[in-house]
């Protein structure tokens, strides 16, 4: 995850074939309730940071200066409204409480990744982030309709030349595969 962004703009070329991979990730029954919603340039970015800043802190979460940050939201009632169409109809997927995993956020990390995936094969920096403080206001005040959630934003853009790896990445090691993937059955 890149930290520190040079503050050139990516090309819209660049920009769009990343916001189109995540078109391409698998969506439950092709409900496909995703939407991106990019913010471009040093303004709009600053009043991201302003909007989502958490007061009781000193300093912002992120002084980042990315060319853009893509707002990924999963829209819950379009896989409702699929599972109660004809031929989904009778699965009990038409309600929330049929969804033993929320695919929409599922999906909409899926659609995550392969924006980050297609950025490393663009030379692109890219970091995946959660919004924990003004989310409601700031898609309030973008004009994003009710129903949508934040799930999470991706920072875009080229490295910094000082960017180095920080925070939990340098002070907890990887879990080794073997301690990761199991197989048949759990243990060794």
């Amino acid at each position: 995850m890149v930290r520190r962004f040079d503050p050139r703009p990516l090309p819209a070329e660049v920009l769009d074939r990343i916001l189109h991979s995540a078109t391409r990730a698998p969506s439950a029954g092709f409900s496909q309730g995703l939407d991106l919603l990019v913010l471009e340039g040093p303004e709009a970015v600053s009043r991201f940071w302003r909007a989502t800043a958490d007061p009781r802190f000193d300093k912002p979460y992120s002084t980042a200066e990315p060319p853009a940050i893509v707002l990924v939201l999963s829209d819950r009632q379009a896989y409702l409204d699929r599972y109660a169409a004809p031929d989904k109809a009778g699965l009990g997927m038409d309600t929330e409480e049929g969804w033993p995993v929320p695919y929409w956020d599922m999906d909409a990390a899926m659609a995550v990744m392969l924006m980050l995936l297609t950025a490393v094969d663009e030379g692109v920096g890219a970091w995946w982030f959660g919004v924990f403080h003004g989310a409601e206001a700031l898609l309030r005040d973008l004009g994003v309709p009710e129903g949508r959630r934040l799930v999470g934003a991706v920072a875009l853009g080229w490295p910094a030349a000082d960017d180095r790896p920080g925070g939990s990445a340098r002070t907890r090691p990887r879990r080794p595969v073997d301690e990761v993937v199991h197989r048949g059955r759990w243990g060794h």
